[in-house]
């Protein structure tokens, strides 16, 4: 059995989606069910229930998940260090990603890459979601790292058939509450209740901008917004000094704190109900190759995800 048919059968697992796999492995559908079928008649059993739509692990898939995640991550090493030591000349890589970049522990993801591709000179522009993606779809960057919401983000569906997402990781809206507001011991809160405050709001033109207003509209109300900034620090200000309330994304809201850096915060972050979820993704262009340093870069990212739902696939296999 050829070592590589492991990973397919991991990002099919994870993806539950031909398509979206295939995309993924830089192959066709007709091959990557080739191939998981040759899986399953070797090891004697299926490893997928297959419906019209999508693909979901059999008991005896499940249970095998886990070897094929810790072989798939054995490969990608094993490649990682024949690609250093083949490759002595320079190559460079251009990323484009939202700013909260130690938030989402996408410094580490880029700090590690270095580490394993020496050889790759990555260059990092910061910018909102918005500028992201249309940086990606001009072929202004290789790789890019966004924010992404179906329910507060318009998409132009030509567009967005051109890019290949894999999930990095989730956040969800929260609001930040000066010490001594009422509803600051409340478990969540609803933007209703809040539609008389006043806000301070990440700067306008932006993707959370967007998102905060549509959802305060779409809960009855048109927020008073007093305040914004692309500066967190002035945001946090503003609620502790000024009276406002801020909408943000929780890991935003909380890294300061997770980092030491407060100890004892002036403010509350209070999860918003019902959840407002924004999935954070890599993105590259379907239609356009990828540059040998920008697919390691992808396959990094396949690998770092797999590795990070191997204990949940590990537990629901034995339950």
């Amino acid at each position: 059995m050829d070592i590589s048919y492991f990973r397919e059968f991991v990002i099919l697992a994870e993806t539950k989606n031909y398509c979206a796999a295939s995309e993924r492995l830089f192959i066709g559908q007709s091959s990557l069910s080739k191939h998981i079928k040759t899986m399953e008649k070797q090891l004697g059993a299926p490893l997928f229930a297959r419906t019209s739509r999508k693909v979901e692990l059999t008991d005896f898939g499940a249970q095998m998940l886990p070897y094929a995640q810790s072989i798939a991550k054995l490969q990608y090493e094993y490649e990682a260090a024949a690609y250093g030591i083949l490759n002595e000349k320079s190559e460079k890589l251009s990323i484009a990603s939202i700013p909260a970049l130690s938030a989402y522990n996408i410094v580490d993801v880029l700090v590690r890459f270095q580490r394993d591709f020496p050889m790759i000179q990555v260059s990092t522009n910061e910018a909102d979601t918005l500028i992201v993606r249309e940086l990606l779809l001009e072929k202004k960057c290789d790789i890019g790292i966004f924010r992404d919401s179906v329910a507060y983000l318009e998409h132009t569906p030509e567009k967005e058939n051109r890019l290949v997402k894999i999930p990095f990781c989730t956040d969800r809206l929260v609001a930040v509450l000066p010490k001594g507001h009422p509803l600051e011991n409340m478990e969540s809160i609803e933007l209703a209740q809040l539609k008389e405050e006043s806000f301070a709001l990440i700067r306008k033109d932006t993707m959370p901008y967007t998102l905060c207003m549509r959802a305060c509209q779409e809960a009855g109300f048109t927020p008073k917004v007093l305040f914004t900034s692309h500066n967190l620090s002035a945001i946090f200000d503003m609620v502790t000094k000024g009276s406002c309330i801020a909408l943000l994304f929780e890991q935003e809201a909380v890294y300061p704190l997770d980092s030491g850096l407060s100890i004892a915060p002036p403010f509350s972050v209070i999860p918003i109900a019902p959840e407002i979820q924004t999935p954070i993704y890599v993105a590259y262009l379907k239609d356009t190759a990828l540059s040998r340093a920008a697919r390691q870069f992808v396959e990094y990212c396949m690998m770092r995800q797999s590795k990070a739902s191997i204990p949940n696939l590990q537990g629901s296999a034995n339950e």
